[in-house]
């Protein structure tokens, strides 16, 4: 294993765990039980795994996007840079936006920062995805996945502001 294949995992899991660590820590599940939650809350102690899986699925994918961007073995060298370098810019970004979303949900000003945040991060991962997809299979189909669980996250964003309101049952 190279040691870029360690930085791309590495990097990606410890910004990840590092930001989410301060909001879902044990003493700071406080906003946690404050919230009004729909019925379907998923217990606090399951977003930090979730968020290991998470960053780690994205670092292999980023891992193996970058590699064949290199070597272009099963894409032409023209199409594996181009969609490389705006799949992995893309990559960054949602990675950026979705580092501070567990900050904004537990402390920030309001929910729907929060949710504004978090949809901005799915959109650039659905971008990321995209390219690395023109890529490798295997790195778009981990983004998928990642898709997927931050599209949940999202969605769980959006029923805590209805719950808040009222507008969903409790």
């Amino acid at each position: 294993m190279s040691s870029w294949s360690v930085l791309s995992v590495a990097v990606p899991l410890g910004l990840g765990l590092y930001a989410s660590f301060g909001a879902l820590r044990s003493g700071a599940s406080e906003w946690h039980t404050r919230l009004r939650k729909p019925r379907y809350n998923p217990p606090h102690s399951a977003l930090m795994p979730l968020f290991a899986l998470i960053f780690t699925l994205e670092g292999i994918a980023a891992f193996l996007v970058s590699n064949e961007m290199m070597l272009a073995r099963h894409t032409p060298e023209f199409v594996a840079v181009r969609a490389g370098q705006l799949g992995l810019g893309f990559y960054w970004l949602q990675l950026t936006f979705l580092i501070f979303w567990p900050a904004l949900l537990a402390f920030g000003p309001s929910l729907k920062l929060a949710l504004a945040n978090i949809t901005v991060a799915m959109l650039f991962q659905l971008a990321a995805m995209v390219e690395f997809f023109r890529l490798t299979i295997s790195g778009g189909m981990m983004m998928m996945l990642c898709f997927f669980a931050i599209s949940t996250l999202t969605a769980w964003n959006a029923a805590l502001i209805q719950a808040r309101s009222g507008i969903l049952p409790l």
